[in-house]
């Protein structure tokens, strides 16, 4: 129990902080009806839920509970509807990314209720990989915001880079992990998911000055 306390704290702090975002997302959404502002919300619903997965699959031991493939799979498809929403502009494009995202996410959502029948990651180099997408498609989500932060300097833009900067290095940290050896490998995923808990909660503040 010991050496998930760490960990289970983590998970439960991602948890509320995402779920959080998101109903401020949605709610903000019913306000202005700004597609980003959905793709954002529904992201980050289902990065609630993964963190929540995470934490039953870490304590429960009287079933099989193969998660990594919704954890990683869903956090990855959710940051990409991100970074697709400001592909382009226009209303159809939007709707078309939203409903696309919908059904994307309820795919995420079948990995999840499939856990306990899914097979294991095959092998390390795939965890990594997929793990490595997210810090890919985080960083390509901080190059816009920096760049709409250059190009007017408000509030919002630079909480926003702020976040993703450190989303981007809290993925790469836990990169990390796989690279690593014995303890190194907690130490580097504990990190990275205290770096991420910082970059929700600019995001959070970012949303709560919308």
């Amino acid at each position: 129990m010991g050496s998930l306390l760490i960990p289970n704290l983590l998970a439960a702090m991602l948890f509320v902080v995402c779920l959080f975002i998101s109903i401020r997302a949605f709610y903000t959404y019913a306000q202005s009806q700004s597609p980003r502002l959905f793709i954002l919300g529904l992201s980050m619903l289902i990065l609630a839920l993964t963190a929540a997965a995470d934490f039953v699959s870490s304590n429960v031991t009287s079933i099989t509970l193969n998660t990594d493939w919704f954890l990683y799979l869903g956090q990855a498809v959710s940051w990409l509807f991100i970074l697709l929403s400001f592909a382009r502009n226009s209303d159809s494009y939007f709707h078309w990314l939203m409903r696309a995202h919908v059904v994307a996410s309820i795919l995420a959502l079948c990995l999840l209720f499939l856990a306990p029948t899914l097979p294991d990651f095959p092998n390390t180099a795939v965890r990594a990989v997929l793990s490595g997408s997210r810090c890919v498609i985080c960083f390509g989500i901080l190059f816009y915001y920096i760049s709409a932060f250059l190009s007017k300097q408000t509030r919002f833009s630079l909480l926003m880079s702020i976040a993703f900067l450190l989303l981007s290095f809290g993925y790469l940290l836990i990169l990390e992990q796989y690279f690593g050896k014995g303890t190194s490998q907690m130490l580097f995923d504990n990190a990275g998911d205290v770096t991420r808990m910082f970059g929700f909660g600019a995001l959070l503040a970012a949303l709560l000055g919308k």
